[in-house]
């Protein structure tokens, strides 16, 4: 039952926030390096803003440097274990395509997509010049994604999830299993020391 509060409390740490805070970012490190074989995801939003703060947390803050000083051989508070869960396009480009159609018109029919503001556009521009997200970067997932963004000039926010079956919860549920091969009883349901919710 901790692993459920944990996740819970880790979920729901973030919501309506914007960048992560201070207290965010030291919370978490804190699970790491209490809980180190946990690991460690991000959902957030398919935008530019939503890799930037997937990116806070595990590299660290591109405008605060100083706060993720390392102190006595710890890693400041940067999430290098960190995993992206969150909207991927291609979570969204498995609507069927008619034939004689493109995939930019099948996802022009899915509720819940936006188009890319100026805005955004130049956020994720200057994103990909970033050194984590630079052809040979550390990041070259984040970086296709930012790509094909700006190719397809679209985004969505997490709560697109919400409109498969069994909304968000779900599919956090089945994301998580496909990742980490979450072991079930017979009876379907994860076991107590498995529980996220």
């Amino acid at each position: 039952m901790l692993c459920s509060f944990i996740w819970t409390q880790v979920l729901t740490l973030h919501q309506a926030k914007g960048y992560p805070d201070l207290a965010s970012r030291k919370f978490l490190r804190h699970l790491s390096d209490t809980i180190p074989d946990a690991p460690m995801f991000a959902l957030v939003d398919f935008d530019p803003d939503g890799i930037a703060i997937m990116s806070t947390y595990k590299y660290g803050s591109q405008r605060l440097a100083h706060e993720d000083v390392a102190h006595q051989g710890t890693p400041g508070l940067k999430l290098p274990g960190l995993q992206w869960l969150g909207v991927q396009i291609h979570h969204m480009s498995r609507t069927p395509v008619a034939e004689g159609g493109t995939e930019t018109a099948a996802l022009a029919d899915l509720q819940g997509l936006m188009r890319l503001t100026a805005r955004d556009r130049k956020k994720a521009q200057r994103m990909l010049e970033w050194d984590i997200c630079a052809a040979d970067g550390a990041e070259p997932a984040w970086r296709s994604e930012l790509q094909r963004m700006l190719m397809l000039n679209v985004k969505a926010e997490m709560q697109i999830l919400d409109e498969l079956p069994g909304g968000l919860l779900s599919w956090v549920s089945n994301a998580l299993e496909a990742t980490q091969g979450w072991r079930q009883d017979a009876s379907g349901m994860a076991s107590d020391d498995e529980m996220l919710f």
